[in-house]
């Protein structure tokens, strides 16, 4: 029984590396859009409502914390 792992040949080898260099850059593109999907979330949570009232109640409590 030789249970080695036996070396590819060059041609698949090759193609290997081929389709993980592609998968590669699939994923290297999805984090992209990911990316810029996230910073358009945040920016409109910055600018919701709920997220202005509670930095001008935040800044609010500062102000008064420094005055003590």
């Amino acid at each position: 029984m030789n249970n080695q792992p036996q070396i590819p040949e060059a041609k698949t080898r090759e193609e290997s590396l081929t389709k993980m260099r592609e998968v590669s850059l699939m994923f290297d593109t999805q984090i992209m859009v990911l990316d810029e999907l996230i910073a358009q979330v945040e920016a409109q949570n910055r600018q919701s409502i709920t997220s202005v009232y509670r930095q001008k109640r935040g800044e609010k409590l500062l102000k008064s914390l420094k005055h003590h």
